[in-house]
């Protein structure tokens, strides 16, 4: 009697009717199935219910779409189930090849297509415009709830409008009240799509550069810009609020000259990263000034408009117009040059985006690189050691749920970073196919209950065949693959491209602190005598820092963070499921006091949600 009410009225209901053809062939009377049913609690109702309906992917599809039974029908089969289990231990060898990084010349020409261009100082008004926009914004509380998933498609499309138009109106009067005023009252929001357009994609652009920032306005931003894209909403909108994210590629393409600098052999000295450590005071002044040396012969060597230098109230060599961009309320000397030109402050700008790039990946990247250094240089993969040292784990034991010897475990921790090392390294790459993936109106996303509340699950092809390829790359590179290769994405794990760009941004964010405090610990014991003495009863320096990655490397690559292998294990979000897993314990860690005596405050970053 506690059945939904939609499978209440049987004689009605089209489903009844197959059911009923169907029983005359079950050995089960009708009548005993119903008395069953009566004697059942709603629990027990619900997993019956989902059964049924999982063993029939036709029959799924269709009770979904007519009743909106979501959260039952987001269940796994139990084939896929199967099919996660079996593929937890399989091992694929190959040839190890490390041809991909003997190479160390940096391809500009197609790094440059994925470099978004840095801000300038008059798009930095726009990027507050456009964040606190979004931040006061509750498009997605209005549009993502319960009620929305059996609305009416009228009725749904009228409130889109209704929200999409709210938030471009208020965005205008926050720009300019008169503006605002006008299009308030004319309602023509096509003849402001330039200012709509530039400003959607400084916030894009901006969140691609600082993945740190925008945490909670830029998932509100390609929602809204998700609904934007619908064929009925552009009709009725009459202009597309997306445009190309602006890339270094794009505006050096304004003329032949400023991609020949792609080439140029002096690039890489002017968008170097000087690093201090073990240089002497006097390196480190000379290779600053072979960068700026380098900056200023390219910038005027390529640009087709030289910078207009004043001969006096200037700032060096650089004008004022210097700090200008090239938008129609700027006051840019630039912009008097017209907006297709290649000036040489544009030229000096691609430059610093370049060297902004290289700062990225180092920061992204060295995480990885020392964690996979202190794997190498702490541990045998032929001699586990003493066995509080062993990377070796069970089932079941220490929250495991995989069984791998140490050697095994010791490849599948190695392969694991150097996945993440390669998707951070390629990062922009996969930003940008994302976005593409999240706008593309051909693959509308479905609003769905996944268990951890309403998403919107949409294919993401783009992704997933760089991913695929990221992949194929590293197990070229390490010799082979142990555990499943399974790209969760478009389903109840990671419902779409947003939701998988924001699970790898978040590795920097965990091992970054973890060798934070590797690094400190010397100088932690070296701070007082009662200090040395805590560090030393956990047996010294080295041997607390190996205690801490050997823990590491067990339980934040044990498949554990699920109860089943389809939502966590040797798959390859499982692994990132791991290692946040092994993040949430830390607390309960016996060496978790060192941890704070080295100042750790997170894993979650300076803003967190």
């Amino acid at each position: 009697s506690s059945l939904p009410r939609q499978f209440k009225s049987r004689g009605s209901s089209p489903h009844a009717r197959e059911m009923s053809a169907a029983s005359n062939a079950c050995p089960v009377s009708i009548a005993d199935i119903a008395g069953a049913l009566d004697d059942c609690n709603e629990a027990t109702l619900k997993r019956l219910l989902s059964a049924v309906i999982r063993k029939n992917p036709d029959c799924r599809n269709k009770v979904a779409q007519e009743h909106g039974l979501t959260t039952e029908l987001t269940a796994v089969s139990d084939a896929d189930r199967r099919q996660a289990a079996e593929e937890q231990y399989k091992e694929v060898k190959t040839s190890a090849n490390d041809g991909d990084d003997v190479n160390e010349d940096i391809d500009f020409y197609e790094r440059a297509k994925f470099v978004p261009m840095r801000l300038t100082y008059d798009e930095r008004k726009y990027l507050r415009l456009i964040d606190s926009t979004m931040h006061v914004s509750h498009y997605t509380d209005h549009m993502d709830n319960a009620a929305n998933v059996r609305a009416n498609p009228a009725r749904k499309l009228a409130l889109q409008m209704k929200q999409l138009c709210a938030i471009l109106t208020g965005m205008q009067i926050a720009h300019s009240y008169e503006q605002g005023q006008q299009l308030m009252q004319s309602r023509e929001f096509a003849a402001k799509s330039i200012f709509f357009q530039s400003v959607l994609e400084i916030g894009r652009r901006y969140k691609i550069l600082n993945p740190e920032r925008m945490r909670d306005s830029y998932g509100k931003l390609m929602y809204f810009l998700q609904d934007s894209r619908k064929t009925e909403v552009r009709e009725l909108m009459e202009f597309d609020s997306v445009v190309r994210v602006r890339t270094v590629y794009d505006v050096l393409s304004r003329s032949a000259r400023g991609l020949e600098m792609l080439e140029d052999p002096s690039l890489r000295t002017a968008t170097m990263e000087i690093m201090p450590e073990g240089k002497s005071r006097m390196q480190v002044q000379k290779e600053i000034k072979a960068k700026e040396a380098a900056i200023k012969t390219l910038s005027q060597k390529y640009c087709s408009v030289a910078r207009r230098r004043k001969s006096s109230y200037g700032f060096g060599s650089y004008s004022l117009s210097y700090l200008r961009s090239s938008y129609a309320d700027s006051e840019s000397d630039d912009d008097k040059t017209g907006g297709e030109e290649l000036t040489e402050d544009l030229v000096e700008q691609c430059i610093y985006s370049l060297g902004d790039h290289s700062t990225y990946l180092r920061f992204n990247r060295e995480p990885c690189d020392r964690l996979l250094g202190f794997l190498r240089e702490l541990f045998d993969p032929n001699d586990p050691g003493p066995g509080d040292y062993s990377l070796a784990i069970e089932e079941g034991v220490g929250g495991a749920r995989l069984s791998h010897p140490h050697q095994r475990q010791y490849t599948f921790v190695l392969q694991s970073m150097s996945l993440w090392r390669e998707v951070l390294d390629n990062m922009f790459q996969l930003w940008h196919l994302a976005e593409e993936d999240l706008l593309d109106e051909e693959h509308a996303y479905a609003l769905t209950d996944t268990g951890q509340g309403l998403q919107r699950v949409q294919k993401s092809p783009r992704s997933v065949v760089a991913m695929q390829k990221i992949l194929a790359k590293v197990q070229r590179k390490v010799g082979g693959w142990i555990g499943s290769t399974q790209v969760h994405l478009g389903d109840h794990n990671v419902p779409n491209a947003l939701m998988f760009i924001d699970k790898y941004i978040q590795v920097p964010r965990f091992l970054g602190p973890l060798v934070l405090t590797l690094d400190k610990i010397p100088q932690l014991s070296q701070s007082s005598d009662a200090m040395k003495g805590y560090i030393d009863s956990f047996g010294g320096v080295k041997v607390l820092q190996k205690r801490i990655l050997s823990d590491f490397f067990r339980h934040a690559f044990d498949g554990s963070g699920a109860d089943n292998f389809f939502d966590a294990g040797s798959c390859i979000d499982g692994r990132l499921t791991s290692a946040w897993n092994w993040c949430s314990s830390i607390e309960r860690k016996d060496y978790f006091p060192i941890f704070l005596l080295t100042g750790f405050t997170g894993f979650d970053g300076k803003e967190g949600f």
